[in-house]
């Protein structure tokens, strides 16, 4: 039987090319490598390993056994990281802070991919105000905050963001659902649900109206992003959403998102946040990166580096 100790002095042999640098490195008797590989040999009847006058070389059964080894011991590492995230899974809590309308398009699909891979770990997502979630984050409540345009804070960085462009939203029936892009004169005369004043979505649908000389009263206004799109859905109203806001029916094709070409329209930058001092486990930060791979791909590019503080 190969253990697990005389593999790894075969493996050492074989990329050391020497039975006395193996040695060295493995820290121990080059005679015990060599009596323990002898004694395999000749259980095995055959060489693994050539004897030169200036160390060792592998023979073809010695090719074949290493590549075997080294395969395995591959599979023996994953197989123990695997068994390690096993023992924390349990105690494993992933805190996040978010916007009511990115739980269902972003924070969604993550989970319930995360989920599938790891059944045993604890997600609370917490929906509330834009400017509670950085709050949330530094007071400890949360490991890492999800939303638009959040305020800086002393003890918070970023580890991850993204542009994402405001546009059009409207359902698959509307007349303009067709268009690859809209200008501001295109949304003429077209009934609107719009984002309540005070907004920062509204603020800069209102900029281009004004700009645009646009007079356009909306028939809804409202604060919640839901309601909007369920009225974009439902009763041929169109409204202004980022494509992260409707990401999730957008490729259900319940909804469409169409580009406003204007220099008037502007993007919110969707941003992850995380304490500067959190000591986040492995698994912890793994779903980091799973979220911002998927931030990344509803955006419009602006990637930030991805680090987290010392372990």
């Amino acid at each position: 039987m190969l253990h697990s100790r005389l593999m790894r002095y075969i493996d050492e042999v074989a990329r050391a090319g020497s039975m006395r640098q193996a040695a060295e490195r493995l820290g121990i008797a080059s005679s015990a490598i060599n009596r323990q590989i002898l004694a395999f040999e000749e259980e095995l009847g055959v060489a693994v390993f050539e004897r030169l006058s200036n160390g060792v070389r592998l023979t073809a059964a010695g090719e074949l056994l290493v590549e075997h080894i080294r395969a395995t011991m591959k599979d023996h590492s994953r197989t123990i990281s695997r068994i390690s995230d096993l023992k924390t899974l349990r105690r494993t809590r992933i805190n996040v802070a978010t916007l009511e309308a990115l739980t269902a398009d972003v924070l969604a699909p993550v989970v319930s991919a995360w989920h599938m891979a790891y059944p045993l770990t604890h997600i609370t997502l917490m929906a509330m105000p834009a400017d509670s979630i950085a709050l949330a984050v530094g007071g400890g409540e949360a490991q890492f905050g999800l939303g638009f345009d959040l305020p800086p804070q002393p003890n918070l960085k970023v580890y991850s963001s993204t542009r994402c462009s405001v546009g059009l939203v409207v359902g698959p029936d509307h007349p303009l659902a067709s268009r690859s892009s809209v200008r501001a004169s295109d949304l003429a005369g077209h009934p609107f649900a719009l984002p309540a004043p005070g907004l920062t979505l509204r603020t800069i649908f209102d900029r281009l109206t004004r700009r645009s000389r646009l007079a356009i009263e909306p028939m809804v206004e409202s604060n919640s992003i839901d309601l909007l799109k369920r009225l974009a859905r439902l009763s041929g109203l169109a409204t202004v959403l980022t494509r992260a806001d409707v990401e999730l029916e957008r490729l259900g094709g319940t909804l469409t998102f169409v580009p406003i070409i204007s220099e008037e329209i502007s993007w919110q930058t969707l941003v992850i946040l995380h304490r500067n001092t959190a000591q986040l486990s492995g698994l912890t930060m793994r779903f980091a990166e799973k979220l911002a791979d998927v931030i990344q791909q509803i955006g419009d590019g602006g990637v930030s580096s991805r680090s987290f503080p010392d372990r």
